[in-house]
């Protein structure tokens, strides 16, 4: 079995995060990303398959490895077809820590209803979206790294990007980003064409932060571009960043603007 491994250390400062990727090279491919940050709920992205099968979508409790993790970290799996999340808990016993399935609730509007206890287990992550991971106290922790494993795509997939519902500004979907080759991934000029899939000037990319802020990326009809502030000599002085980068691993906010249909994104094999 070749291995060979392509190691970043790659720190988005607003964020607070860093990334290593990794392959394994054998009969299948393998990934490993590396997240590393202080947030308290971090979205990681379903970026790999289930590994052993080609192209099948992955287990909770396999894309999240245990190491590093703590006994009540909880992993927060949203089920699109029902609208609702399935919960898994982190759970130390006499073989070590492992997730276990606790329940599938409702979110709305803020509030959480407790459906069922049970099938949480059953439940499959779609490739290209999110996943919300919930630490507890994991600015004080001193490993504050995650790793999310798989087996690398052979073929590619479709991620549909919700419209906004009827008299709401705009669409979220929890769009979990590919992992390049190498680095972070670049929104302009890398694997997927936003202007032919229909993306339009308004749609925005919203990057959740470790303070539980979110940063704000906007496409302008043609390529997405980040304004932001830096103090120079005591005065905020206005930027603009038109080659934004996100980390790999993670997931983002895609806002559809109201007015516009759902969009659909192809996210290309990685193998």
């Amino acid at each position: 079995m070749k291995f060979f491994a392509v190691v970043l250390h790659v720190l988005f400062v607003s964020a607070a995060l860093a990334v290593d990727i990794e392959t394994l090279n054998g009969p299948n491919l393998l990934g490993v990303v590396r997240v590393t940050s202080a947030s308290e709920y971090l979205p990681l992205s379903v970026c790999w398959g289930a590994i052993g099968y080609s192209d099948s979508a992955p287990a909770a409790d396999a894309l999240v490895l245990t190491s590093g993790l703590e006994p009540g970290d909880s992993l927060y799996v949203y089920d699109r077809a029902n609208s609702q999340y399935r919960v898994f808990d982190l759970v130390r016993n006499d073989t070590g820590d492992e997730w276990q399935a606790r329940a599938v609730v409702h979110i709305s509007d803020g509030q959480v209803e407790t459906v069922s206890g049970d099938s949480a287990d059953a439940t499959p992550l779609a490739i290209g979206y999110g996943a919300w991971l919930h630490r507890p106290g994991v600015a004080s922790r001193s490993n504050q790294t995650v790793l999310v494993v798989g087996q690398v795509q052979r073929s590619g997939v479709t991620v549909e990007l919700a419209a906004a519902p009827s008299g709401k500004s705009f669409g979220q979907t929890l769009f979990g980003l590919p992992v390049p080759a190498t680095g972070n991934f670049k929104l302009n000029g890398g694997t997927i064409d936003w202007a032919t899939a229909g993306a339009v000037a308004g749609d925005e990319i919203r990057v959740p932060q470790a303070d539980g802020s979110q940063e704000t990326i906007r496409f302008d009809g043609t390529k997405w571009v980040r304004k932001y502030f830096v103090v120079v000599n005591g005065v905020n002085r206005l930027k603009t960043d038109t080659n934004p980068e996100i980390v790999a691993g993670t997931a983002v906010w895609y806002a559809r603007k109201a007015g516009n249909g759902p969009i659909s994104i192809t996210v290309e094999a990685q193998q």
